[in-house]
């Protein structure tokens, strides 16, 4: 099989070039791919905890913290402690943070239908639910 052929190849480089899409996409925001995403998240849901961001964007802990760390220092989110335990945190937009993750969401569902412009419809879900399918194929651990 040559290396252009081979699926992880096709995976990873696909991955790559959605990741610059959408860089390039939201350069003007002065955020990283990975913050937006966050911001996202939090424009739909607010008020959770680290964690279930972490779940969400499949970061770990200490990926979680130092990202979150960097979003309070850039205005766009404060920490409130969870008044149903103690033990955590809770994340809330700004409103600087709104503003921006509002944006955000609105150019996020225009990238997604700019990069995968090439495919129709059926194409695209087909598309989707076959990498969902990888991907909990080997979130399971039945694939090595």
């Amino acid at each position: 099989m040559e290396l252009q052929d081979c699926i992880v190849f096709l995976l990873a480089k696909t991955s790559q070039a959605g990741y610059r899409f959408w860089g390039n996409f939201i350069s003007e925001m002065n955020v990283t791919t990975v913050q937006a995403m966050v911001l996202i998240l939090l424009n739909r849901k607010e008020g959770v905890t680290s964690k279930e961001l972490g779940e969400q964007t499949q970061l770990d802990s200490a990926t979680m913290t130092g990202l979150l760390d960097r979003l309070a220092a850039l205005g766009l989110i404060e920490k409130k402690q969870n008044p149903k335990d103690r033990r955590t945190i809770l994340v809330f937009l700004t409103k600087d943070g709104r503003l921006k993750a509002e944006k955000l969401d609105v150019l996020f569902d225009k990238a997604h239908n700019e990069f995968i412009s090439c495919l129709s419809a059926e194409e695209s879900d087909t598309l989707r639910e076959n990498l969902k399918r990888i991907l909990d194929f080997h979130a399971t651990g039945k694939g090595k």
